[in-house]
């Protein structure tokens, strides 16, 4: 570790405590690393006055939003650069920050995914977000010191789709709490029946619904199998972009009665999820980590996914893995793991050394470094904006 304090500015402004993707991984990461360099001054940017048990753990500095109209993007872009000068290094950890870096304050992003570039049909963006990904967020890719990227795909995207050098790229990778673990399928039964109203078996997904996840190509297979098999689908996740599509074909007579809905739940209902299910099936078109894959594994629930982006290299040897496009595919694999009880067993023995691999106190001990590495490498010229 560094011999000396750093003054870590990290921009909190965008961050939802609502624990999925980006935001999650900053609840996860930042605790992590101020136990092991706790020399250091972590200090939370943020326009919200109000106080949570997350932002509590650390300093903050709070600078109001600017006058109507009033966006977090405005905030990002015209108040926050301001105040910079009196940070070592600047964390932007969400998917938008500041563009201007004062001169001499060393700057690091971080690069969950890039799924609104390579595939823009999914989502239903205003103009103020069109011009934030034309326009600022190549900018802050350019002007940033360093870039922490998810996975090694997420690295080769940005090489590709912006010519990011690669040098200027280190992968970080995901990890997933301990709370994350095997438990009897039976005992996870009963944590969720009386809330869910669910029993086995079952077959789950989990992750936000929207066009990205692939969530009709998992409904066509369903249906063509269900007389088949005793499962039920079970959906876990909050609405995205573009879910109605995906409730209309829920809604139809034949998967109405045997494919259910669950919101958003809590991490401990995850777990009894995991658990209590017989496999996971994931078929995304494009992941930056794939955070359901590695939780899955962790509490020993076997995996179907996609060969496409990040999804093999988290899963390594311990999923079975289908072209996205067939929903054929799709259905085999899940008829083999219901068929298969020997296969299911291989593949959650498989899934418990996979996920050994990930941590996020690795995760905290990779990024300090990055830290470290590149405010040395800072030129400490006068601090002025840039």
């Amino acid at each position: 570790m560094a011999a000396r304090s750093l003054r870590i500015g990290i921009i909190y402004g965008g961050i939802s405590e609502q624990k999925a993707g980006m935001d999650h991984y900053l609840h996860q990461v930042l605790p992590a690393m101020k136990q092991q360099a706790p020399e250091h001054r972590y200090i939370l940017i943020d326009h919200r006055r109000g106080q949570t048990p997350f932002k509590k753990q650390f300093e903050q500095l709070i600078l109001d939003l600017p006058r109507p109209p009033v966006r977090v993007s405005r905030w990002n872009l015209q108040v926050v650069p301001k105040f910079l000068s009196q940070f070592d290094l600047v964390f932007s950890p969400g998917l938008y920050g500041p563009v201007r870096i004062p001169k001499g304050v060393a700057s690091v992003m971080v690069v969950h995914d890039l799924t609104r570039y390579f595939f823009p049909h999914f989502f239903a963006f205003n103009t103020v977000q069109k011009i934030l990904d034309r326009l600022v967020y190549p900018a802050m890719l350019r002007r940033y010191g360093h870039l922490i990227a998810v996975s090694q795909s997420t690295r080769q995207d940005l090489m590709t789709l912006f010519k990011v050098p690669e040098e200027k790229i280190t992968v970080v990778y995901h990890g997933a709490e301990e709370a994350f673990q095997s438990m009897n399928p039976q005992e996870a039964e009963k944590s969720l029946w009386p809330a869910h109203n669910i029993r086995r078996p079952f077959i789950l997904f989990l992750g936000t619904l929207e066009p990205r996840k692939n969530i009709p190509i998992l409904l066509k297979a369903f249906a063509g199998i269900m007389d088949q098999i005793p499962h039920d689908l079970i959906l876990v996740g909050q609405k995205g972009w573009k879910w109605e599509p995906i409730f209309k074909e829920m809604e139809s007579p034949k998967l109405k009665e045997r494919v259910r809905w669950v919101g958003y739940i809590s991490d401990p209902e995850r777990v009894f999820f995991y658990n209590a299910a017989d496999f996971l099936v994931y078929p995304s078109w494009y992941e930056g980590f794939g955070m359901p894959l590695l939780e899955a594994m962790q509490c020993g629930c076997p995996v179907i996914t996609s060969r496409l982006s990040s999804m093999p290299e988290v899963v390594g040897d311990a999923a079975l893995l289908i072209d996205p496009n067939r929903f054929e595919d799709l259905q085999g694999a899940m008829l083999r793991l219901v068929r298969e009880p020997g296969l299911r067993e291989k593949l959650r023995m498989a899934g418990f050394e996979q996920a050994k691999k990930f941590s996020w106190e690795t995760s905290a001990k990779i990024t300090l470094e990055v830290f470290e590495k590149i405010t040395e490498m800072q030129d400490r010229r006068p601090k002025t904006e840039d």
